[in-house]
């Protein structure tokens, strides 16, 4: 989910987004996951989608999106 997080991030943000095409191989165990993961993963993405969505309409501000973060104290 982190990595759809940054890309809404981004999207919401303004910035550019490009790809960078890099040659891999996956073995059988890497490169299936399970239904439950799948499914949980899945949701993730929706969730993400529709805070981002909600953030650009204005309608609801996540802290995800938070462009100007407060330090912790």
């Amino acid at each position: 989910m982190f990595d759809n997080q940054v890309l809404a991030q981004a999207i919401i943000g303004g910035y550019g987004i490009g790809e960078v095409s890099v040659p891999t191989r996956y073995f059988a165990e890497a490169s299936s996951i399970g239904f439950r993961r799948s499914v949980r993963y899945g949701m993730g993405v929706v969730a993400t989608t529709l805070l981002g969505l909600l953030a650009r309409t204005g309608l609801y501000r996540h802290r995800l999106f938070d462009l100007n973060p407060r330090p912790a104290t």
